[in-house]
């Protein structure tokens, strides 16, 4: 796996044991409605998440909009055999007990990911942070940095047994924001690039990497500057389950 290869950890089925020391491991999210181990990788994420501080280290899990379709029961996209009872789950009932408020993939989502972070001078984030989102949630608490109350507010709203799908201020679950945007991926720089740096500047970080828009090519960049590129697309469709769509 990759985790193996790069050194982070050993995997045995759904068992995983951190050995990346210090480093620090960031999923920009999605890992529902890619195959039929959802379960399995949510359980290594989690035990990794225990793991990793014991060794100076830290998992950082972002919520993508699958995540978050799921969380608002939005299942169109789950593979067949996660409902059925010879999958992980063991059936439906079962599936959706896990993904509840109490339920060892749901609690832990709610409870532990983020919509945005910043590490070592990069902001990860699944679609896309604008810095109009960010003066929205700067208005929930003026003592607090943006992306706290960003994160702070969305957790908020996860904490429901079915997550509303319509939130008016801040407009964090429509396209402009972090789990559905588009626009650092698919508009022009002249607009894109000038966006990008407003945010950064919030937040306080050198670059943004996000997943969400397909790279089909591998990574890609925007933006490139002298201290490097400001956005850097990293979703490279690397899952089998993507194999029947590209």
């Amino acid at each position: 796996t990759i985790l193996q290869k790069t050194g982070l950890a050993t995997v045995e089925g759904a068992n995983a044991t951190w050995t990346g020391g210090r480093s620090i491991l960031v999923s920009t999210g999605d890992s529902v409605d890619r195959g039929e181990f959802g379960r399995s990788i949510y359980l290594i994420f989690k035990a990794l998440a225990e793991q990793a501080p014991l060794h100076g280290g830290e998992v950082v899990n972002i919520v993508g909009n699958h995540e978050l379709m799921n969380l608002q029961g939005d299942l169109r996209y789950v593979h067949e055999m996660e409902m059925h009872p010879d999958g992980e789950y063991g059936g439906e009932a079962q599936r959706e007990k896990d993904w509840s408020r109490s339920g060892v993939v749901g609690a832990d989502i709610r409870q532990r990911y983020y919509a945005a972070a910043v590490r070592e001078g990069t902001v990860f984030v699944h679609g896309g942070l604008t810095p109009e989102i960010l003066s929205e949630t700067k208005e929930l608490d003026a003592s607090k940095p943006p992306l706290e109350n960003l994160n702070q507010k969305c957790r908020e709203l996860f904490d429901n047994d079915r997550v509303p799908f319509n939130v008016r201020s801040p407009r964090v679950f429509g396209s402009t924001g972090p789990f559905w945007n588009r626009f650092f991926a698919e508009e022009p720089e002249s607009r894109v690039c000038p966006s990008v740096e407003k945010t950064l500047s919030i937040v306080g970080a050198k670059r943004m990497v996000l997943g969400h828009t397909p790279q089909t090519e591998g990574v890609s960049t925007r933006c490139p500057t002298a201290a490097g590129p400001r956005i850097i697309l990293a979703d490279t469709v690397i899952s089998r389950a993507y194999e029947a769509a590209f």
